[in-house]
């Protein structure tokens, strides 16, 4: 039975005081080679069913990144050990493990004075550091991450110009590396959402992103990817050793091409959208009614907590109230609101 991935993931704090002293450059300035480098890392057999961390020790060798140290380990103290390694150059994206509770290419993160080697998590573990990308795999395959035209060419080389591609043309720089996927706190929620996670909808995006794409497809495959489950927290962006900007350049035009196709993916969002520009701030009283609607009434006694909670105001929704702000948010957000 292969364990929960919070059995075995490290939490990585945030920044504190005395943080600015504990860079990785100030890490790696204490290591001199021939120091010893202390290493945990997470062993898993599937067949028999056991996760437990065994330690090693390495000695230091200048320049040494993180796959050199499973190397040593491999070659040395645990010829069984199981990880995966193809370029060892950043181009292939096979070598991604967790150290230190981060997301990290081996073959490109510099080693540290102790680290904790763990797979990557929200995917099935084979062995060891070897995770089954089956799930990913499948999930890209269903959405159907190719071209369809409707119009044929209109000559060759096709013109394109860069306000056309620049979304497209950012996917297109992912080396599949998983690191975003096993960042992703939405995927670590399980069958709660069905949300297809970052790294399948940056290969989506090369396609739906890409203005030759015939609508009607791009619509079916948006249809799949739970899309507004993304809470937009950034972890993706921040694990991508690839620096691509996932939220910013991917999800959100995918977001909104999703709320243009398929508009009911996106009623939440409308909705928040019509008020703000309509009142020119948040209404939760307003967009509970506009998302929920009479099934509100079924949790009576939550909206009576929110109530005396101070969290919403039926009084300002029921009355309209407006602040001074309506007629910048109007102009802001397009002047195509439907007003309520």
């Amino acid at each position: 039975m292969n364990p929960a991935p919070d059995q075995f993931a490290s939490i990585a704090r945030g920044p504190g005081p005395g943080d600015e002293h504990d860079t990785l450059a100030a890490r790696n300035s204490r290591l001199v080679p021939g120091d010893s480098i202390a290493v945990k890392i997470r062993r898993f057999d599937r067949a028999e069913g056991i996760a437990a961390y065994q330690e090693f020790s390495v000695p230091y060798r200048k320049w040494m990144r993180v796959l050199d140290v499973l190397n040593a380990i491999a070659e040395r103290d645990a010829p069984d050990l199981a990880y995966r390694w193809f370029c060892g150059s950043k181009m292939c994206g096979t070598c991604a493990v967790r150290m230190n509770g981060r997301e990290v290419l081996a073959c490109w993160e510099a080693a540290e004075p102790n680290m904790t080697i763990e797979p990557l998590r929200n995917l099935p573990v084979i062995r060891d550091l070897v995770v089954d990308r089956a799930p990913y795999e499948n999930k890209v395959a269903s959405l159907e991450p190719w071209i369809a035209r409707t119009s044929p060419y209109p000559q060759f080389p096709e013109p394109l110009n860069h306000r056309q591609m620049k979304d497209a043309s950012k996917a297109l720089d992912c080396i599949g590396c998983m690191c975003c996927y096993s960042a992703c706190p939405v995927i670590g929620l399980g069958d709660l959402t069905n949300f297809a996670g970052p790294a399948p909808l940056v290969q989506l995006a090369q396609t739906a992103l890409d203005p030759r794409n015939d609508p009607e497809k791009i619509k079916r495959s948006l249809a799949e990817t739970g899309i507004f489950n993304c809470v937009s927290c950034y972890k993706c962006e921040e694990a991508c050793p690839a620096s691509i900007p996932i939220v910013s350049r991917i999800i959100e035009p995918l977001k909104a091409k999703a709320a243009q196709l398929v508009p009911e993916m996106a009623k939440h969002s409308l909705a928040l959208r019509d008020i703000v520009a309509t009142r020119g701030r948040v209404d939760p009283t307003a967009l509970i009614l506009r998302v929920q609607g009479y099934r509100v009434l079924s949790g009576l006694s939550r909206a009576i907590r929110l109530l005396m909670r101070g969290k919403i105001d039926p009084f300002k929704t029921v009355f309209n109230i407006r602040t001074g702000a309506a007629s910048a948010a109007s102009r802001l957000l397009g002047k195509d609101i439907h007003r309520k």
